[in-house]
């Protein structure tokens, strides 16, 4: 059946990164920047995109100095509770993604591609990207979780990469996540070197910022980077 209310978006700042190490290639160029993430009020439930930083972790707290926002405290902001959220996507599984997923008691999306490479030693932060069984759900590609609401895999950045095509009030959004790290890689559909995985997967960091304007949306929405970025 057609949705009885189109969904609407509310994008969240759960932290804010101000500095990185020295390995890190951002470093050159690094200003701080935000870590947002997003929920999608749906007539189904809400939908929450990614958790952001976790707290207490002393390596991670020393290498970025995260300003870190609880979630509860992000949802409050915006008239929301996190007992209200139906479901959880997880656009990939780095550390600033996936911080507090555990505070949610929720289903939690996430690429089969992407949950396997964070079994690797310092993939991530591994008590933040693990997800309880019960609530796991893997996804292998794109996938329509509910009316209107689409996950299409945007490997690059990392392998297992996704990001979500929304049918909102505002027109079709896309949340790219880190599909790029700045807004003009979205503008000129060049990944940023500096936002790969490695240098392998350079062309699949292109053809995934391709797919996303494809579907024309009328904005794409990103992670790090406070710029909406408006499609002709």
């Amino acid at each position: 059946m057609p949705l009885t209310e189109l969904p609407t978006v509310e994008r969240l700042t759960l932290a804010r990164v101000t500095r990185v190490p020295e390995w890190h290639p951002e470093f050159g160029a690094f200003e701080p920047f935000p870590v947002h993430a997003w929920a999608i009020r749906h007539p189904d439930g809400v939908i929450l995109v990614d958790t952001g930083i976790g707290e207490g972790h002393d390596v991670i707290d020393d290498w970025y100095g995260p300003e870190v926002v609880a979630l509860g405290d992000a949802l409050a902001a915006v008239q929301l509770d996190i007992g209200e959220i139906a479901a959880v996507v997880l656009s990939h599984l780095h550390f600033d993604h996936c911080g507090q997923q555990r505070l949610v008691d929720a289903p939690v999306f996430v690429q089969a591609a992407e949950h396997a490479e964070a079994q690797r030693s310092r993939y991530t932060v591994t008590e933040w990207a693990a997800v309880a069984p019960e609530r796991l759900r893997l996804v292998d590609g794109d996938e329509e979780i509910v009316e209107g609401i689409h996950l299409v895999a945007t490997p690059g950045h990392t392998p297992g990469h996704q990001s979500v095509v929304i049918e909102a009030r505002e027109g079709r959004l896309v949340l790219a996540a880190q599909c790029a790290f700045r807004a003009t890689e979205v503008d000129t559909g060049e990944p940023a070197p500096t936002n790969l995985h490695d240098e392998t997967w350079r062309d699949a960091a292109r053809e995934s910022l391709a797919r996303l304007r494809a579907f024309g949306p009328t904005t794409v929405h990103l992670s790090h980077d406070t710029t909406v970025v408006r499609v002709p």
